[in-house]
């Protein structure tokens, strides 16, 4: 075995041991804290919201970091941070401690999202992108389910007492992940100087920036099955919420059966083409969902949210891996840690947003929330087709063409 071919199996691993831990306990850390804490619900709530925004604003921060002494040392760094963050948990008595431990577990978050698409990059090359990210939506996928059914085990047999043990379970997944990122070999191991200039030339590049743009649009309809689907279903269906429940373990049980697939059938098709098929798929999803509140049986409205669940996991295995290959493939190498990191923002912006949005849509009316969050696909989908036209086939091409100059920052 090479070198090569051993590091990204320990990559791989990595993930795996990482997502794990995580899929355990992450979902039950609110009922964890609410369990092991006197604070009362409403100030919880308001205090992990608080404290989870203090790692949007390093994001950035993070990406120069990354520049400057390498992704695999930030990636290592997360780990410990995480597993900082998450002891905190163990003796929360107060507010001031619950605020320290969220805002390490955040920054952790932020840490992560913003270097594991640079390391993957650097340990698989250009050529490997789409299929090594669609290999890792795999992982995770399957990660967080079998994290998910041992959180549930644990709760279910084990009370306040089985989530500690998941706790344990995260913080420990954490140091061996970091071990294992430790261990790879084979990426860069040598950095030359990194040139001034980063976030100027970022700045001025109107394409990259059309790019985040783009996908922050897009990166809401991730919220659907979470988020959106259980409101809705009990508000505005005759169904059960637990149909909604049952459409997400099948969402992600689906987007792991399915990524392979659907990045070989795609394969062919530029990336760009490829996050606008998941669009679409999306907007199919939308339309299903949307109907299943103006029937009156049981039997077609379990019928339109499950086949819309089905287009969902099909936007999120066509759309998520071209993404993120086209946001790396985009950046200019010596800086590429700065331009993920801001290409990183069109998730966290969502995510945090995501939840007022919903509220205020579903409070008004069953089609409303349908409506905007088809005309964010819609527009992610026509500010793609615009980039479509102006990316170069070195970027744009799940295999770049092997006659091209390195890549230069891309401005408008």
């Amino acid at each position: 075995m090479s070198a090569d071919s051993a590091g990204r199996r320990r990559l791989f691993v990595a993930v795996l041991v990482d997502t794990v831990g995580a899929g355990a306990f992450f979902p039950l850390t609110f009922l964890y804290l609410s369990e092991t804490t006197d604070i009362p619900l409403g100030q919880l709530g308001l205090t992990i919201t608080v404290a989870s925004l203090v790692g949007l604003p390093v994001t950035p921060l993070i990406g120069q970091l990354v520049d400057r002494v390498g992704a695999q040392r930030v990636l290592v760094a997360q780990t410990v941070v995480a597993a900082i963050g998450y002891s905190f948990y163990f003796t929360v008595t107060g507010p001031a401690m619950l605020v320290c431990g969220v805002a390490l577990v955040t920054l952790a978050d932020r840490m992560y999202w913003a270097t594991w698409p640079v390391f993957v990059g650097e340990h698989v090359g250009d050529e490997g992108l789409d299929r090594w990210y669609s290999m890792v939506n795999v992982a995770k996928s399957a990660s967080l389910a079998a994290g998910g059914a041992l959180g549930a085990a644990a709760l279910a047999f084990g009370g306040t007492g089985g989530l500690r043990v998941m706790l344990a379970l995260n913080v420990a997944s954490s140091l061996i992940a970091g071990a294992l990122f430790l261990s790879v070999r084979g990426g860069r191991t040598t950095r030359a100087a990194v040139p001034k200039g980063g976030w100027p030339a970022l700045l001025r590049d109107g394409r990259y920036l059309s790019l985040t743009l783009a996908n922050t649009l897009l990166t809401f309809a991730w919220l659907i099955p979470s988020l959106i689907l259980p409101l809705y279903v009990a508000k505005y269906t005759v169904l059960a919420v637990w149909v909604a429940a049952s459409a997400l373990t099948m969402k992600m049980v689906l987007a792991a059966l399915l990524q392979t697939l659907v990045t070989a059938r795609l394969g062919t098709l530029r990336r760009t083409t490829t996050v606008m098929a998941g669009a679409g798929f999306f907007l199919v999803a939308i339309v299903l969902l949307a109907c299943a509140s103006a029937v009156d049986s049981t039997a077609p409205a379990v019928a339109l949210v499950f086949a819309g669940v089905v287009f969902l996991a099909l936007g999120e295995t066509a759309a998520g891996p071209a993404a993120t290959s086209l946001a790396v493939a985009a950046a200019p190498p010596v800086w590429r840690g700065r331009f993920v990191s801001v290409f990183q923002l069109s998730w966290s912006i969502p995510n945090i947003t995501g939840p007022a949005i919903v509220g205020v849509l579903l409070a008004t009316s069953a089609t409303a929330v349908w409506q905007v969050f088809a005309a964010f696909a819609a527009g992610a989908t026509l500010v793609f087709f615009l980039l479509r036209q102006r990316l170069p086939a070195e970027i744009d091409d799940k295999i770049p063409r092997r006659d091209t100059n390195a890549k230069q920052p891309v401005h408008a």
